[in-house]
C-alpha cells in the first residue's frame, strides 16, 4: 500500500497537471472564438462589397447591425447573417454583446469602417475599411 502523504503528493500533482491543461484549454478556445469573429467579419466585408458593386459604388448607409443585415442579406453564403461565437447565435443588434461588430459609413467620403471587438469589448481584435488614409495618420 501506499502511505497518506504519497497518495496526497500523487492528488496534489494530478491536480496542477489539470489546472495548466483547463488554462491552456480556455485560452485556446478564446483565440479560437476571435478567429470565428474576424472571419464574420470578412464575411460581412466581402457582402458589403459585393452590395457596393450592384448600387454603382455606393456602401450601405445602416446605423444599426439590423439595417445593415436586411440590406446585404442577398450577398451573404446562404442568405445567413454570421454566427456570434459567443453562443453561436447569428449576429444582430439584440445579440452584439460579445465579440461586437460595428459598422460605420461615412457618406462623404463614401467610405466604411468594420471592427469587431474582444469578447469584453475592450479591445479591438479586427478592423477592416476601404478607407483610405495618407501615410502618418
Amino acid at each position: 500500500g501506499f502511505s497518506l502523504i504519497e497518495l496526497l503528493v500523487v492528488i496534489v500533482i494530478i491536480s496542477i497537471l489539470a489546472l495548466i491543461g483547463v488554462s491552456g484549454y480556455s485560452m485556446y478556445l478564446e483565440k479560437a472564438r476571435e478567429s470565428s469573429a474576424k472571419s464574420a467579419l470578412k464575411a460581412i466585408q466581402v457582402a458589403v462589397e459585393m452590395y457596393s458593386t450592384d448600387n454603382k459604388g455606393k456602401y450601405p448607409i445602416a446605423n444599426s447591425l439590423n439595417e445593415l443585415k436586411a440590406q446585404i442579406l442577398n450577398y451573404l453564403p446562404n442568405r445567413e447573417y454570421p454566427n456570434n461565437p459567443y453562443n453561436n447565435m447569428p449576429y444582430s443588434d439584440e445579440n452584439n454583446d460579445h465579440y461586437k461588430i460595428t459598422y460605420t459609413y461615412d457618406a462623404l467620403e463614401n467610405s466604411y469602417v468594420l471592427t469587431v471587438m474582444d469578447r469584453y469589448n475592450i479591445k479591438r481584435i479586427y478592423l477592416l475599411s476601404n478607407k483610405i488614409t495618407s501615410i502618418g495618420e
